[in-house]
């Protein structure tokens, strides 16, 4: 059985005893205090099985951590971490998908194509693809896979709880270039669809919101002034409309558009169908 595990073991003969090499084990971490208070907030706090899908296996390790910390700074770290809370926003659940993350993540070191299923919302059906996986990436509320699809010969981006079948191919993938990037394959996207089409977003926030703004980075190229009346102008430039379309529509009366004259007809179009269908009748629901 510990040949069959790959652990290296020996045979004393004289104490008719087997004993496993010392070499299998790790060294004793003599961690500090703020590095193991960091690590078991991170395992203990930071993690979620929603949005790992090693989560068990994360924890298991932090708590093997843990035990072997000294008494007394296991003792402050269990103090500590009773008083730190970590609420996720809503995301898709890791855990459903933990199998096809395990087959993605092995193709990615062992460099080998994927045959999958996905279900396709673009297209509105499901494909059979063959998928060269470059790099796994966990954005917005949920995790998605860069990998370069052999039918239209580019990289292009898939949620990984749509697809319905993962194999590995058994054939070496085709590499991605020399320079690519998460950043370079995404661009200037508001978020990560770019649509090929570069805008120069410039927005007005009221005061009420304004302080929200500027404590957060949502765009690499964003800019923020401040105005006498507490007011903030965003500037930004980014690949395509629709992402930050509904951004923007999230903040309601709290923003105008003031450039692109796109972006404000979107916008209009958009509010006046929320108008026309909060004015309407409900209708019955039939489902």
């Amino acid at each position: 059985m510990l040949h069959e595990a790959d652990v290296p073991y020996r045979f004393d003969r004289g104490l008719q005893s087997y004993s496993i090499a010392d070499s299998f084990f790790l060294p004793p971490l003599q961690l500090n205090l703020d590095e193991s208070l960091a690590l078991l907030l991170m395992t203990r706090k930071f993690l979620s099985r929603q949005i790992h899908p090693a989560f068990r296996h994360a924890l298991n390790a932090g708590l093997k951590i843990e035990s072997n910390l000294p008494a007394a700074v296991r003792k402050y770290c269990v103090r500590a971490l009773e008083s730190v809370s970590v609420r996720w926003p809503p995301c898709s659940s890791a855990s459903a998908a933990a199998s096809v993350f395990d087959t993605i993540l092995h193709a990615l070191v062992e460099k080998q194509q994927l045959e999958v299923r996905y279900d396709s919302l673009t297209d509105g059906r499901e494909l059979d693809l063959l998928l060269d996986p470059w790099r796994l990436v966990f954005m917005t509320r949920g995790w998605y896979l860069i990998a370069n699809d052999q039918r239209h010969g580019e990289a292009r981006t898939y949620k990984i709880d749509r697809f319905l079948k993962v194999e590995t191919a058994g054939r070496t993938r085709r590499p991605p270039p020399i320079d690519f990037t998460e950043e370079t394959h995404f661009g200037a996207a508001w978020l990560m669809i770019p649509e090929g089409t570069l805008y120069r977003v410039k927005l007005r926030f009221s005061a009420r919101v304004a302080s929200n703004l500027e404590e957060v980075v949502w765009h690499k190229s964003q800019t923020t002034t401040r105005l006498d009346d507490g007011r903030l102008i965003f500037n930004a430039e980014v690949d395509g409309l629709g992402e930050i379309t509904w951004w923007i529509l999230g903040y309601g009366d709290e923003v105008e558009v003031l450039e692109p004259p796109e972006l404000r007809r979107r916008i209009l179009d958009k509010a006046g169908r929320m108008v026309a269908l909060a004015a309407s009748k409900p209708r019955a629901d039939t489902a």
